[in-house]
């Protein structure tokens, strides 16, 4: 009896060490997911505020010891100050969407390209989305086509500033998408990709994406 009662003890222990294992693992792979790095997107949590980033949807194109460079994608820049731009930098070959990269050199320019046969040079952010030079060849190949977007500035982080930021919840992490950085839909883009809400209403847990909507802004 005492021997059998030794065994199930021993049993139950292995058990849970396993057990514990396989918790330990799948942290390990979820906080993977979650860690900052090229080809993930952060998404403004409501701790962010302020013109520039509230509900924000931004694409990380570098996240090391130095610092961290992302755009945001979801902030197009209005007609009129696109054509403004194109006469600027003699871009009037290029009939697509300008976007707000970030506030970083606001008057620098950056493109991303999706195409399955990136041009040399290209640095690949993720998938099929690669970060590229522009150059006449570019825009004559792509003056309308949906894939391509061409970014005013960039949004960057100084060395364990966005570390400092994750740790007070004011970003989610996510994998990037090609619908999310491509899409049309930009207003609805940042509720979308916000994970859903919990809160209790006469006593029971529901969910909520949250109302936001975002308005465009204008470069100048």
């Amino acid at each position: 009896m005492e021997r059998g009662y030794n065994l199930y003890w021993g049993y139950m222990g292995k058990f849970s060490k396993l057990l514990a294992f396989a918790c330990c693992l799948a942290s390990v792979v979820a906080s993977a997911d979650e860690m900052p790095g090229r080809g993930k997107i952060l998404v403004a949590t409501d701790e962010v505020r302020g013109l520039a980033f509230a509900q924000s949807v931004i694409l990380l194109l570098q996240h090391d010891e130095t610092g961290t460079l992302g755009l945001v994608v979801n902030r197009p820049i209005d007609a009129a100050a696109a054509d403004a731009l194109r006469q600027q930098a003699d871009l009037g070959a290029y009939q697509g969407a300008f976007f707000w990269g970030g506030p970083v050199l606001p008057y620098t320019l950056r493109a991303l390209l999706r195409t399955d046969a990136p041009p040399e040079n290209a640095v690949r952010i993720f998938a099929d989305v690669h970060l590229v030079n522009i150059d006449e060849n570019l825009l004559a190949d792509t003056a309308n086509s949906p894939n391509i977007r061409l970014f005013v500035g960039y949004a960057g982080w100084g060395a364990g500033q966005l570390e400092y930021e994750l740790a007070f919840d004011s970003w989610h992490v996510l994998p990037a998408t090609e619908d999310a950085v491509f899409t049309e839909d930009f207003g609805e883009s940042w509720r979308k990709l916000s994970p859903r809400r919990k809160f209790r209403v006469d006593g029971e847990m529901t969910e909520s994406l949250g109302p936001g909507r975002l308005v465009s802004q204008a470069l100048f």
